[in-house]
């Protein structure tokens, strides 16, 4: 149902799924529905004036004039080829890059394969300059909005992104690609966000929600790529790249294009240049978020959240139905035990979020709106956005005080991937995922930056947990597994090739369902401080070994020694709690609730207003990834270009501070 019809944030079709939501939750006795809705302004593609790319000769020295297109690249300049009867309501949704400017650029074409730093390094190593120039990349390894600010800050005047079938179809193109199996055709494209990672939610409002009486920022790009992107698929690349002149990439730049790559620039027909045509408009539009509540019999102003987007590029059967999916199941078995009179200890939020894939914007506003309640109140926000991509093992994000129960839980479930067992879901992560192996035990990764729990974790420090059944294995594809974003997302899809029968689904649904009772019905939260204590000690040493602080004389010491006493404290409360009075337990959840929320710096703002957290934060060279002391990392980076190290100094010391201050807060009452 959900996955029939296209449904982007802000449109008719999405809205009428958030009014289907809250009226199921009113019907499984929620106690109280609401659907918050904010104005925000949002990018979207226009229809008349289409956004292209051409290939365009100039015979001007030769003949006095420009004799025109020589080729239309459409594959996917304006819409994914429709393969199959079901996808024929997606033929009206175009492809395009969120949060880019528009224009028109034309000029000569530099491929510079993921677009990292490390890309451009050697593009200016080998002496090849993207200045004024259209750049080419590949997805993947980082964040999309990160390659075009890469590109734009070498002075390039346009960026185009695709997916190679080096990851997208290594089996081969033709029929070896959807529909006939799970890897992307040759004319199938990746939508996504470009804006720079400055943030999340509504770039007028930060740190404010975008409602009535709230003042908005003047428009001046705030959030937006500074260059004009598009997207195309890897059959309009390949016309590209396959004209192309200049140096051989690289072996490692190489892709899955049957042709040799080159970097460039240009084409070897000089009379050929490239024409980017960016056509979108800005417009504010009304998104819904749906709200339902559980009271709690006996802690009601404690709050257990879990949340997923609604809102798809297109159909979206893995990202996000999956997880609506596992959401509307969870909600109904949680109807099923009010009706026999069940009532959680402490009270459920379950959300529905929209406009999270142009920035998590939803959440967001809710966050904003609802600050001084959550920093007080909530537990955990636990966050579902793709339950389902795959079928090679489960993968979960979290914050270190949940990653002992996360890894509990996943030896309770059996894995449905391996038949005719029971193999639990953590087994299985050992068995099959090397990413998280460390001394023979499995392990969650931490948090980035990448979906709905990010204002929840970053602006507030509430912990969460994130988790999906990924895509893997010997493909170098892990969670944006092959048709993302692209109109083959499908319930078909979904079916046919990663989960005939639903059963992992159902295993998704089990651990979440697990998830959000212990934490709302354990009468001790199963917050575990001592992981944090550890995971501290492990992160330290990136800063009582840096070299540059020791060559600018700058002591860890301090820092040093907080996190020892922060370590030490964590085992002294974990021991404690063994032998603690029921009576007095609310005290002991109070003081792990308070536990991230003291690492939120309030005092000294930095240039992001919605990543306050000391310990994790933005990573702005890639949303996808997480940073480890974000202050004192970006305050060194300031220092090597002004020669100021005292801001260092400062950081380092709030730090300190902040380490500091938690511990007090595990201290005996």
């Amino acid at each position: 149902y959900f996955s029939s019809e296209p449904h982007f944030a802000g449109s008719k079709r999405n809205n009428d799924l958030a009014r289907y939501i809250a009226e199921k939750w009113r019907k499984y006795g929620f106690d109280d529905v609401k659907m918050p809705k904010y104005n925000v302004l949002m990018n979207s593609p226009r229809k008349v004036w289409e956004s292209k790319v051409e290939i365009h000769r100039n015979d001007r020295e030769k003949t006095g004039k420009i004799s025109g297109v020589v080729g239309r690249l459409r594959k996917s300049a304006v819409n994914d080829k429709i393969l199959r009867e079901d996808e024929k309501k997606g033929k009206d949704t175009p492809i395009f890059l969120a949060q880019s400017p528009n224009g028109v650029v034309e000029g000569e074409v530099v491929y510079a394969d993921y677009g990292n730093k490390e890309s451009f390094l050697h593009l200016q190593a080998v002496g090849v300059s993207v200045k004024n120039r259209i750049v080419l990349m590949r997805i993947g390894k980082m964040y999309r909005g990160n390659k075009v600010l890469n590109a734009a800050s070498h002075g390039a005047s346009a960026a185009i992104i695709y997916n190679d079938p080096a990851e997208y179809a290594p089996e081969g193109t033709g029929n070896n690609t959807f529909p006939h199996s799970w890897w992307l055709p040759d004319s199938g494209a990746q939508r996504g966000a470009a804006r720079n990672a400055t943030g999340l939610g509504d770039p007028l409002t930060p740190g404010f929600p975008s409602v009535d009486g709230i003042y908005r920022e003047v428009l001046n790009n705030n959030g937006s790529s500074p260059i004009p992107a598009i997207v195309l698929s890897y059959g309009d690349a390949q016309e590209i790249l396959r004209r192309m002149k200049g140096l051989k990439a690289p072996k490692s730049w190489q892709g899955g294009l049957q042709l040799t790559y080159y970097i460039g620039p240009g084409f070897k027909d000089k009379s050929l240049t490239l024409r980017v045509d960016v056509n979108s408009s800005l417009e504010f539009k009304t998104i819904y978020n749906v709200i339902g509540q559980i009271r709690g019999a006996k802690e009601p102003d404690r709050y257990v959240l879990l949340g997923n987007h609604r809102d798809a590029w297109v159909f979206g059967a893995a990202d996000p139905v999956s997880g609506t999916a596992v959401l509307m199941e969870l909600s109904r078995g949680l109807g099923e035990l009010i009706k026999k009179g069940w009532r959680p200890r402490r009270t459920i939020m379950l959300c529905s979020w929209d406009a999270e894939e142009i920035g998590a914007v939803g959440s967001t506003e809710w966050v904003e709106e609802n600050t001084q309640i959550l920093q007080n109140r909530a537990v955990a926000y636990l966050n579902i956005d793709q339950a389902v991509n795959g079928n090679f093992s489960l993968n979960v994000d979290a914050s270190p005080l949940l990653k002992h129960l996360a890894l509990q839980l996943t030896q309770e479930i059996c894995d449905p991937t391996v038949p005719d067992t029971c193999k639990s879901m953590y087994e299985v992560m050992l068995e099959r995922d090397i990413t998280k192996h460390v001394n023979g035990r499995a392990v969650c990764n931490d948090l980035s930056f990448g979906s709905d729990y990010g204002a929840f974790y970053h602006f507030l420090g509430i912990p969460c947990a994130d988790w999906s059944y990924i895509f893997g294995g010997r493909y170098n594809i892990r969670r944006a597994y092959p048709v993302y974003h692209s109109v083959h997302d499908t319930f078909y899809w979904m079916k046919t090739f990663v989960d005939p029968e639903f059963q992992t689904h159902l295993a998704v649904t089990k651990f979440a369902g697990a998830f959000l009772l212990k934490l709302s019905d354990s009468e001790l939260l199963p917050l575990n401080t001592t992981s944090y204590g550890e995971f501290l000690k492990s992160k330290a040493v990136s800063l009582e070994k840096n070299a540059t602080l020791r060559a600018h004389n700058i002591s860890t010491v301090s820092f040093s020694r907080a996190v020892r006493r922060f370590a030490k404290v964590s085992r002294q409360f974990e021991r404690g709690k063994l032998n603690e009075k029921p009576e007095n337990y609310r005290i002991l959840n109070d003081q792990m609730m308070q536990v991230e929320k003291a690492f939120i710096q309030t005092v000294e703002e930095n240039d992001w207003k919605l990543s306050r957290h000391v310990i994790h934060g933005l990573n702005i060279d890639d949303l996808y990834d997480n940073l480890y002391f974000p202050r004192v990392h970006y305050a060194m980076i300031k220092a090597k270009k002004t020669g100021d190290w005292k801001l260092v100094e400062k950081e380092i010391s709030l730090l300190t501070y902040a380490i500091t201050s938690t511990a007090n807060v595990l201290k005996p009452i």
